[in-house]
């Protein structure tokens, strides 16, 4: 049986080919694609609203695409049986939105829940491997503490040693950066870019934060429309000059991406005879 994450030279880890996919009656991707490279932090951004999160769910199969590939180490990821599906997520760290801890586990039971779920690790091994992940993240020390006890900061920091649990070989953070202060901002950059060349992993992070994703990413893909409107470094796509990064990095109301959301005729829907004011 082929290893849906098996040891490959190629340089791309994830590559998305003519991905199409419509919620609702809305288009949210449109051919999109992209390749992810491997052993790098990609960074994913774009407005709201136009699939970075959905994006993330294609990657690790908890959402099909109408059309299209999207494949993980030359696995084609809607293709996979659900055995393989699984042992795919079994190598991929997801970082939640507002970290998703179980609040009625203390910090050492959520970095090890994941291990007592699908694992049969005796207990000494499964406490060895935990505090190792901590002291990685800089928590060991908080290992008895409940979620409500913790900083965002430090919460985000316990979801990313949860992440790693099973030394991934990719890692998807999903708005890592939101609510932290500048102390805390600062710690989990570091901890993303140290973690990525430690452990030798590839990280994608969907993230909103220019500045925040400057210090850290080696490629940033811009996506609106529900395709790639702009790519490259993330110094080099802030002043590129185009309609689109103009727009989204100089926080114009309007521009490529409307302020109104498509609708029918002003004049019309209020009941004036003739439609347009």
């Amino acid at each position: 049986m082929t290893d849906p994450v098996s040891s490959r030279s190629d340089d791309t880890i994830v590559r998305v080919r003519g991905l199409t996919t419509v919620l609702n009656g809305k288009t949210i991707f449109d051919s999109l694609d992209l390749d992810i490279p491997r052993g790098k932090i990609t960074a994913i951004m774009g407005p709201s609203g136009t699939g970075k999160t959905t994006l993330l769910k294609h990657i690790t199969g908890q959402m099909r695409g109408d059309r299209g590939e999207v494949s993980v180490d030359g696995q084609n990821v809607p293709d996979l049986s659900r055995e393989n599906l699984f042992r795919l997520r079994e190598r991929i760290g997801y970082l939640f939105q507002n970290s998703a801890l179980l609040t009625d586990f203390d910090v050492f039971e959520n970095v090890a829940f994941p291990l007592r779920q699908h694992t049969k690790l005796p207990e000494v091994l499964i406490r060895n491997i935990v505090l190792t992940k901590l002291q990685a993240v800089g928590l060991r020390g908080a290992a008895r503490l409940m979620p409500t006890e913790l900083s965002g900061g430090m919460a985000r920091r316990v979801a990313l040693a949860r992440a790693i649990v099973f030394d991934p070989a990719l890692i998807l953070y999903d708005e890592p950066f939101v609510g932290l202060d500048p102390i805390a901002l600062n710690q989990v950059l570091k901890l993303i870019r140290t973690l990525n060349k430690t452990l030798g992993i590839t990280s994608i992070l969907v993230a909103h934060e220019l500045a925040a994703v400057q210090h850290v990413a080696d490629h940033v893909f811009l996506i609106a429309n529900g395709k790639v409107v702009a790519q490259g470094d993330a110094a080099t796509l802030a002043n590129d000059g185009s309609p689109w990064t103009r727009q989204f990095f100089g926080g114009e109301a309007d521009g490529p991406v409307p302020f109104q959301y498509p609708a029918g005729d002003y004049g019309t829907a209020l009941g004036f005879p003739g439609g347009s004011l």
